[in-house]
C-alpha cells in the first residue's frame, strides 16, 4: 500500500513534508513549517507523548526563540515550565566547582507537556498530521532519490511518500544505513544506568538544580528534576552496569555512598525491585554529510550526543529551528528545496556540533582521572579560567547565533 503526501513546490503551493519523530526537534520543526503553511505528516513509533525522557533543562539559547513563537509563555501558563534551573558540578559529594564556560541555567519544561502543546497547536492548521505508532522501516527511492519512508503500524506495512524526508529520531536511526549514510564514532568510555523516583509525595525534597557529583576514576552521579515530581539520577561508572542493575544489593551498596546526604535516606527507602531503571548506552557520533538527495538528518540522527552537559536536546531544537528557517526561506524564493538547502543547513550547525562533541569527550576524559587529580586541576584551573572563558566566549560569537527569520502567533484560544 502507497500514501501520496506530495506536492509541487512553490510559495503557493509548497513542498510537503515527512518528519520521522515526534520528539522535540521533530514537534518544533513541525509547527515551524505547518504554521507557514507548510504540509505535514509526523511520524512517531511510541504510541503517545506519554514516555520516559532523559532531560529536560532547555538552556537560555533555546528558551528565546521557544518565547518568540509563543510556545514558551503558554507553558508557563500550564505550570508546564519551571525557570532559573542552574546545572551545579562538584568533586565528590560537596566540593563545588567552576567549568570553563561559566554556569549553565535555563528551564526545567515537561516534555511530555511540551510535545503535547505543540501538536495541539499543529492541529490547527488542516495540512498537519500526526500518526502515532507508525515505525519507520527504510527509505523508498526513484532513483537515486529518497521519495518516501517504508512504514509498519499495527502489523501492516505500507509506503509513504514526500516531497522532502526529514528524520529526527534520534541516535541510531535505520534511516541511516538505508539513505546511503554512515556515522563517524567517537570513543567513550563508558555507559550510563538511568534510575526514575516517583518523589510525588516529598516534591520538597527534589532538588532545585541539575547537579553532577564526580567521583573520579569514570564515576558520576547525575540528579535532577523532571515533571510530575520525579527525580532522575544517571550512574556512569566503569565495569557492567547491567548486571549490577540486576543486583539490587550490590547497587545499593555501590550507589547510595555516593548519594549526597540529604537526598540518600529519601533514596534509600524508594530504591528497590520496583525502581525504574534503563541502560542507556553512551555515544558520541556524527555523520559526515547529513543529507542525500530528498532527505535530511537533524538532531541525533545525524549527530549523537552523550549525556555530558544534558546538551543534545537543546542543539536538536536549534537543528529544527534552523532548518525550518532555511526551508521557509527557499519556498518564499520560489526556490526547490534540495540538496543545496540541506548543505547549507549542516554548513550553519556544524561548527556548532563539532565543538559541542569536542568539549563532551573532554568532559569524558576528565571524568576518568583519578579524584586526586580533579581536585588538584579544580584547584589550579581558576587562575586559567579568566584567559579560557574569554576564549570560549570569542568561539561563541564567531557561531551564529540561534535568531529565527520565521515565527507565527499561536492560533485559535491560544492567540494573543
Amino acid at each position: 500500500m502507497s500514501e501520496p503526501l506530495s506536492r509541487q513546490s512553490g510559495k503557493n503551493n509548497p513542498p510537503s513534508v515527512l518528519i520521522v519523530g515526534a520528539g522535540p526537534a521533530g514537534m518544533v520543526l513541525a509547527y515551524q513549517l505547518a504554521s507557514h503553511g507548510v504540509p505535514v505528516r509526523v511520524l512517531e513509533r511510541h504510541a503517545d507523548f506519554r514516555r520516559e525522557f532523559r532531560g529536560e533543562l532547555i538552556h537560555a539559547s533555546v528558551l528565546a526563540p521557544l518565547e518568540r513563537i509563543g510556545v514558551l509563555p503558554i507553558l508557563r501558563q500550564r505550570g508546564l515550565a519551571s525557570d532559573d534551573i542552574e546545572r551545579r558540578m562538584f568533586v565528590g559529594e560537596t566540593r563545588r566547582v567552576q567549568v570553563p564556560g561559566g554556569n549553565v541555567r535555563g528551564s526545567i519544561i515537561s516534555q511530555e507537556g511540551f510535545l503535547e502543546l505543540l501538536h495541539e497547536l499543529c492541529s490547527a492548521f488542516p495540512d498537519y498530521r500526526l500518526d502515532f505508532g507508525t515505525t519507520a522501516l527504510e527509505v523508498c527511492k526513484d532513483g537515486d532519490k529518497v521519495t518516501g519512508v517504508a512504514v509498519r503500524k499495527s502489523g501492516s506495512e505500507s509506503r509513504i511518500h514526500s516531497d522532502i524526508v526529514v528524520v529526527c529520531s534520534g541516535r541510531n536511526s535505520v534511516l541511516r544505513k538505508s539513505a546511503g549514510l554512515t556515522a563517524e564514532q567517537f570513543h567513550v568510555p563508558a555507559d550510563t544506568l538511568w534510575l526514575r523516583f516517583d518523589f510525588s509525595d516529598i516534591p520538597q525534597a527534589l532538588p532545585r538544580s541539575v547537579d553532577v557529583h564526580m567521583w573520579g576514576d569514570g564515576i558520576v552521579v547525575v540528579l535532577f528534576q523532571t515533571s510530575r515530581s520525579r527525580l532522575q539520577l544517571a550512574f556512569s561508572a566503569p565495569g557492567d552496569l547491567g548486571t549490577l542493575r540486576k543486583d539490587l544489593p550490590a547497587l545499593r551498596a555501590r550507589l547510595l555512598p555516593l548519594i549526597p546526604a540529604a537526598l540518600r535516606p529519601h533514596l534509600e527507602a524508594k530504591l528497590d525491585a520496583a525502581t525504574e531503571s534503563q541502560m542507556f548506552k553512551v555515544a558520541v557520533d556524527r555523520l559526515p554529510t547529513w543529507h542525500a538527495p530528498g532527505i535530511l538528518f537533524i538532531g541525533d540522527a545525524a549527530h549523537t550526543m552523550s549525556p555530558s552537559g544534558g546538551i543534545g536536546l537543546n542543539v536538536a531544537m536549534i537543528d529544527a529551528f534552523a532548518a525550518a528557517d532555511a526551508f521557509l526561506a527557499a519556498i518564499d524564493a520560489g526556490l526547490e528545496i534540495g540538496e543545496e538547502v540541506f548543505a547549507a543547513i549542516q554548513k550553519q550547525r556544524e561548527p556548532d556540533i563539532v565543538a559541542v562533541q569536542a568539549g563532551q569527550l573532554r568532559a569524558h576524559a576528565m571524568a576518568g582521572k583519578r579524584r586526586v587529580g580533579l581536585h588538584m586541576m579544580f584547584s589550579i584551573l581558576p587562575v586559567f579560567l579568566p584567559l579560557i572563558n574569554k576564549k570560549v566566549a570569542a568561539a561563541a560569537r564567531r557561531q551564529a547565533p540561534v535568531a529565527i527569520r520565521y515565527a507565527a502567533a499561536p492560533q485559535g484560544e491560544h492567540a494573543g
